[in-house]
């Protein structure tokens, strides 16, 4: 949050730099957007065959024949799933974050085209 506020700072003295670094910035939020959107691909592969390994032990280890739907329910109610639930919620909160990031870099040039127009009706 802290990198993002500096990138969105700008006043009299800093416009000219601010909007030559804007490409570089945007690409830079981008990536991370992409990092945290593979992230929970990860985390969503990672928990499917958390899940299947979870569902063939229930299974082997059942005193009586269950089927796979109720061991997949007895596995969904482990810690080990609950902590990957909670990390990909986690994740979608940064991707939600980052998402609106990326829209307020988008519309930033045009803040910064404003400012210049202002900047030149105050020198008129």
């Amino acid at each position: 949050m802290e990198d993002i506020a500096k990138d969105l700072e700008i006043n009299d003295f800093n416009i000219k730099e601010q909007q030559m670094r804007l490409p570089g910035r945007k690409h830079f939020w981008a990536a991370r957007l992409m990092d945290a959107k593979r992230k929970k691909y990860a985390l969503i592969t990672h928990k499917r065959n958390t899940k299947e390994t979870l569902i063939k032990g229930i299974i082997a280890e059942s005193a009586v024949r269950i089927t796979s739907s109720t061991a997949g329910q007895a596995a969904e109610q482990t810690d080990k799933m609950k902590d990957i639930n909670d990390k990909i919620r986690e994740n979608d909160f940064i991707i939600e974050y980052l998402d609106s990031t990326m829209k307020i870099f988008n519309s930033l040039t045009w803040d910064i085209k404003n400012l210049v127009e202002l900047v030149k009706l105050e020198q008129l």
